[in-house]
């Protein structure tokens, strides 16, 4: 069993301070790539790969977790291969899997469908639409598809798109923190915060310069965004402007943020570490 440590921070500034350890689990995190709040039901939700971030081998899991970081169900959904982005929408979540996305009934804890996105090498983030279309990111292809009524389509393809990581739709726009333009991982050129227009996919950069291997992407109510990146170890408040202040300093693994927007409070999981923290 793998120690699963929820440590509470505070930040002055762009200072950070360690507090008492408020939570304490021992209970099968293993690889953990993202974590996502539900607001509707009340839950957090992370995606456990359990090995490679390829490999298909049944060990990837969903643990289930309380507002107020209580562990529900550590083992909520097995089976999978290696889940990574979360969203959700009217009671299902949505979840990445290496080459399919899968729906999953939150009420009843069931698979309810997958959908095959073929030729897909890496599925990473995605965002969901107020209508309930859902985008997703493939990473080391630098194309991110769609799902609309059941059928998956390519929605944006090419080098431009710098190899997509973490998505969010927000006014009409999707959002996207880009890795760097990669195949393996390795990057000659980091990647940048951009939006593309959902009517007429025109692209607009929030971030002008390469800013980082970029990972998880939230929006706060005052509208600055939150961008986590990978290797760095870091978290960036970006304004919509594009001006980028460091918020938090940590180390390499450091994946798919998530945000509790009552409380604010951030949701970090270091999936080198088998760790979630919370600041």
């Amino acid at each position: 069993m793998k120690l699963f440590v929820i440590l509470l921070l505070s930040v002055s500034c762009s200072m950070t301070k360690k507090a008492p350890v408020a939570w304490e689990f021992s209970k099968d995190i293993k690889n953990p790539e993202s974590i996502y709040f539900d607001k509707e039901s009340g839950y957090a939700f992370i995606a456990n790969i359990d090995g490679a971030g390829d490999g298909k081998d049944q060990r990837g899991h969903i643990s289930l977790v309380s507002k107020d970081g209580k562990m529900l169900n550590s083992m909520w959904i097995t089976g999978l291969n290696a889940p990574k982005g979360m969203r959700s929408h009217k009671g299902i979540l949505y979840v990445t899997d290496i080459d399919k996305v899968h729906a999953i009934d939150i009420k009843s804890a069931k698979v309810k469908s997958s959908y095959i996105v073929r030729y897909a090498k890496f599925l990473n983030d995605i965002a969901i639409t107020k209508s309930g279309t859902v985008y997703v990111s493939d990473t080391l292809t630098s194309k991110i598809h769609k799902i609309l009524k059941g059928k998956v389509t390519t929605f944006v393809a090419g080098k431009k798109y710098e190899s997509p990581n973490g998505l969010l739709v927000h006014d009409n726009k999707l959002y996207v923190a880009a890795w760097g333009l990669t195949t393996d991982w390795s990057t000659k050129k980091l990647g940048r915060l951009y939006s593309i227009s959902l009517k007429n996919r025109r692209i607009r950069y929030v971030s002008k310069a390469p800013l980082g291997n970029l990972d998880g992407l939230e929006i706060k109510d005052d509208g600055n965004f939150l961008v986590s990146d990978w290797v760095a170890g870091k978290i960036y408040e970006i304004t919509p402007k594009g001006k980028t202040t460091t918020i938090f300093s940590g180390k390499k693994g450091l994946a798919d943020i998530g945000l509790i927007h009552s409380s604010g409070k951030i949701l970090i999981p270091y999936m080198l570490d088998n760790k979630i923290i919370s600041l």
